[in-house]
């Protein structure tokens, strides 16, 4: 009897410890949006998109929403991809194809040498990929862009990278504890490059099938812990790639309406 009792001690005991776990873990998801927000400005009217917009990881996910938006005002898109990428969803937009792979330096210089690209913008990244291209990538993109004289790139790192790690929750700087030091150098390495750079870090990002709220905003603020859909994401990107005032800077990307990732 008294083994038993000893034995439902500890079970409770394992079982308190995992509450508390899982409800320390519940308060590090909760995002973190400061009130200082930066006021991005609308291009004025009659503002020329004849000049193309390359972008790398535009098959899928963020960078396919860029594409759309970019589409939808008349804007010429290029995707750089790899010679197996499923093209399916970009055909419809009459998105031009460059095949390069990032890792392929040759590749990417070819790339960005094909046309007078107004700018270029990075979404990769890759958790399963060996190497993964987070760094090696975005640096073969930084270089090549330098050489073909295309000066304004946008890169989409992610809130932990950086000054912004200690605003990351628990979770996240485990499952990216592998990442987090690639994205780290690519963000040191394109500051370093002297290209007319916008960093935007995004927090949890929500399926592309989420119904847009129009909420997302960009921030300084290395305190921002946030969530947002990966179409307002887009917007957001698209509008700093606008305004010149986002150059030199470094964002963290939030939807002030979404507190928790489940909501």
């Amino acid at each position: 009897m008294a083994l038993l009792k000893a034995l439902v001690k500890i079970v409770l005991g394992l079982l308190g410890l995992a509450v508390l776990a899982v409800a320390g873990l519940a308060l590090s998801l909760r995002a973190t949006i400061p009130e200082d927000h930066f006021d991005l400005r609308a291009p004025g009217p009659g503002t020329d998109y004849a000049r193309p917009v390359l972008i790398f990881g535009a098959t899928r996910n963020t960078g396919y929403e860029v594409a759309k938006l970019l589409r939808a005002r008349g804007q010429p898109v290029t995707a750089a991809v790899r010679a197996s990428s499923d093209r399916s969803l970009l055909e419809p937009l009459g998105v031009g194809f460059v095949v390069a792979d990032a890792l392929e330096p040759g590749a990417v210089r070819a790339a960005l040498a094909g046309a007078e690209y107004s700018a270029v913008i990075s979404t990769i990244g890759c958790m399963r990929c060996d190497p993964p291209p987070d760094f090696l990538g975005n640096r073969n993109i930084v270089d090549a862009a330098r050489v073909a004289g295309v000066d304004r790139m946008i890169l989409i790192s992610t809130i932990g990278a950086g000054d912004s790690y200690d605003a990351a929750n628990l979770l996240s700087r485990f499952a990216l504890r592998d990442l987090l030091p690639l994205k780290t150098q690519a963000e040191d390495y394109l500051r370093d490059s002297g290209l007319e750079f916008t960093i935007i870090r995004p927090g949890g990002l929500r399926a592309n099938d989420s119904a847009p709220t129009g909420a997302g905003i960009l921030t300084e603020n290395r305190t921002t812990l946030g969530f947002i859909h990966r179409v307002d994401l887009a917007e957001l990107i698209v509008a700093a790639m606008d305004d010149e005032r986002s150059i030199g800077k470094t964002f963290a990307a939030a939807d002030t309406t979404v507190l928790r990732p489940w909501q």
